[in-house]
């Protein structure tokens, strides 16, 4: 197969020869046909839910390009573990976003979006794909994809912002097209932008709802606009599109719950996910920091003491799910089964979900239920085809070949890369 690099660089340079032989006429517009990426990210989307609601945009970007069944989300499967991963090309136990809100032994602290996490270096790992671009000399333009708030080493994406939740959707489409709408040597030639519609629905609603289908419509629609733009500006033949979730979303009730303090003592565990801004919680996993003896203690009170839920020491983890960082792998790791919630006694369930909470994410990354979604459209990838389920640690990789870029060192598998793009980006 044609190697795009080498593509796009020798149609450059009989560009530049016929512009040399044609030096004694007026000078033409420049026009740039150099590929570019544009990355859609809709939080919590399962891979099954295109099929199950409207979503007549997605699903015409799929039949034109490569869906596979389902992509693996890293451990644990929530949101700022897999979208940094996604733009690292990083396990967790590399890149140190270990969950939403890692604690760091070293720092004795926990990450917090309110005392600027998301703005601290000292927290985010690796070199995302945006980084990777502008130190190659590509432009790029990031709308609320995690990590991107971070400068590295004095770089930063040629146009970024700081996470607003309450931007509404359509603004955040208006803007990225507006950046294909500068002139062609200003453009951006990966571009990236960020929607939790999905997510935030089905944590209330749940999956296979009416209002999981809701969500699926209007995000649907907003993928629709972004392509009617960019076709509009005669730019879709050399845009590689590439759709990703973090995650999926498992059904759950709240009566569907375990009390941890009623099977073991907890004293002498420091757990993030019961220290937070509304104390405990319903959680589909724990992470617990603290001495042998502490750890020893709840492990063995903890293990095979009830049949919805799994406990792990340090080191003894399932070898997929690497995220034993040095620094914020937890000491003791406690799971619940998909469809279980873990809690506490004493926990005031009043306070983010007055409601109740329908769907959550967090367990297992290779269990059915969050699987994520994946969709690739564009010049490296061809047509119709549906390969078996990949991780999604693999996309920086693909991002980085269908921009001719050099990539860091990652966790991805270049011959994973080649099967997915039809060997298109050689192994």
């Amino acid at each position: 197969m044609t190697n795009p690099r080498l593509f796009f660089r020798a149609i450059t340079g009989f560009a530049l020869l016929a512009l040399s032989a044609c030096a004694h006429t007026p000078a033409l517009p420049v026009v740039s046909e150099e590929p570019i990426v544009l990355m859609i990210g809709l939080d919590g989307l399962r891979p099954d839910a295109i099929d199950r609601w409207d979503a007549p945009n997605l699903r015409a970007l799929a039949a034109r390009g490569v869906r596979p069944q389902s992509m693996y989300p890293v451990m644990p499967s929530k949101t700022f573990t897999n979208f940094y991963s996604l733009a690292t090309g990083l396990y967790p136990q590399h890149h140190g976003m270990v969950s939403n809100a890692p604690y760091d032994r070293s720092y004795d602290e926990v990450f917090s979006n309110r005392n600027g996490g998301p703005q601290d270096p000292r927290w985010w790992g690796g070199e995302p794909i945006w980084i990777t671009a502008e130190q190659q000399g590509v432009r790029s333009g990031i709308m609320f994809w995690l990590g991107s708030e971070i400068e590295h080493d004095g770089i930063r994406p040629t146009v970024w912002h700081t996470y607003v939740h309450e931007m509404p959707y359509e603004d955040r489409v208006a803007e990225v097209l507006s950046w294909f709408d500068a002139p062609a040597d200003q453009q951006p030639r990966l571009a990236a932008v960020y929607f939790d519609h999905v997510d935030t629905i089905t944590h209330g609603a749940g999956p296979f709802t009416p209002e999981e289908g809701e969500a699926v419509s209007r995000v649907d629609a907003l993928v629709g606009e972004l392509i009617d733009g960019l076709t509009a500006r005669g730019l879709i033949d050399r845009t590689n599109i590439i759709i990703v979730s973090d995650h999926g979303m498992a059904e759950v009730t709240m009566e569907r719950s375990v009390a941890l303090d009623t099977l073991a003592d907890l004293d002498g565990l420091f757990i993030p996910e019961f220290s937070g801004r509304y104390g405990p919680g319903l959680e589909p996993y724990v992470m617990g920091y603290g001495d042998s003896a502490a750890v020893e203690r709840a492990y063995a009170a903890l293990d095979g003491a009830n049949e919805h839920v799994s406990v792990y020491r340090r080191g003894e983890m399932p070898g997929t799910w690497h995220f034993d960082h040095p620094d914020r792998g937890p000491d003791l790791f406690i799971l619940a089964e998909p469809g279980w919630l873990l809690t506490r006694s004493d926990a005031d369930l009043s306070g983010p979900w007055p409601a109740g909470m329908h769907g959550a994410h967090g367990y297992d990354s290779r269990d059915e239920s969050m699987g994520a979604t994946f969709i690739g459209a564009g010049p490296i990838f061809p047509r119709g085809t549906q390969p078996d389920a990949f991780e999604n640690v693999n996309v920086y990789l693909m991002i980085a070949c269908a921009l001719g870029l050099d990539p860091a060192v990652t966790d991805g598998d270049p011959a994973v890369v080649a099967r997915i793009t039809g060997g298109r980006c050689p192994a």
